[in-house]
């Protein structure tokens, strides 16, 4: 179900170079936006969040290794998970604020819930004044056919090709949605296929790792531990009858309209 979430705090133009006192400056302004707690659960000050952004920024030469080499102990700060829904939602509010001033998402409100989502999922990675013009003239006009084959960005690896999938897949469902006329507000997942089983699980607070349609380790042990919660056989299959029945149960129950059935 999910797209993906990430939110940027580094105004440093040039990636893994030193920043400028300005550029310095701006990403701590970003940086305090957030409530950041210490190591011991309390809340940081402004001097101790400068300090563990120098720190980061003293060591480029870990960049290579990905996020994980930044992890405490190497810096003292985390954010908990309130504070990031909060943030969250703050930033969707802003973002859709823009976009409905835009004349072909004035209608956006009133889109079903898949159409929403891919388009705040795009919102999120582009920015909500992206400029795709062949996808901005099929949602202007309801075609969610037409925007699932325009909704695809660069470079398609990693988790935007995740991403980018899902959003196709979630325009696909808006069509769905639409044409059957299900709840508009009720977002729609589709359980034919591992990818969208993932989604389920994910959507229920289980973690079948990357949402990327692979019916991995991970997967089969979300699916082995949602069975045992609701008196199944644990055999960890995503296509098992009894399990699938179960997860549209709970999701239906959720808000959820469920597909693939």
């Amino acid at each position: 179900m999910s797209t993906g979430i990430g939110n940027k705090i580094d105004q440093t133009a040039a990636a893994n170079s030193p920043p400028t006192q300005a550029e310095r400056s701006a990403s701590l302004a970003l940086a305090t936006e957030l409530r950041w707690l210490d190591s011991s659960g309390a809340p940081a000050s402004v001097d101790l969040v400068a300090a563990d952004w120098d720190k980061v920024k003293a060591h480029l030469d870990l960049a290579p290794q990905g996020h994980r080499a930044f992890e405490p102990p190497f810096t003292s700060l985390h954010v908990g998970d309130d504070e990031i829904d909060r943030h969250v939602f703050a930033k969707l509010d802003q973002m859709e604020s823009f976009l409905t001033q835009r004349p072909e998402f004035a209608e956006f409100t009133s889109w079903p819930a898949n159409a929403q989502l891919a388009t705040m999922s795009m919102c999120w990675a582009l920015g909500p004044a992206f400029r795709f013009p062949k996808l901005q003239g099929h949602v202007a006009l309801r075609d969610w056919n037409g925007a699932a084959d325009e909704c695809h960005f660069t470079p398609d690896e990693g988790t935007i090709k995740i991403r980018n999938k899902l959003d196709r897949a979630h325009f696909l469902l808006a069509r769905t949605v639409d044409d059957r006329g299900l709840p508009a507000d009720r977002l729609a997942l589709d359980l034919s296929d591992v990818f969208g089983v993932q989604g389920a699980l994910l959507a229920l607070g289980y973690d079948p790792g990357p949402q990327d349609g692979a019916d991995g380790p991970r997967t089969q042990g979300a699916v082995h531990t949602f069975q045992g919660d609701t008196g199944l056989a644990q055999n960890g299959s995503s296509t098992d009858p009894a399990t699938l029945a179960a997860l549209s149960s709970r999701l239906s129950g959720s808000g959820f309209t469920v597909l693939g059935v």
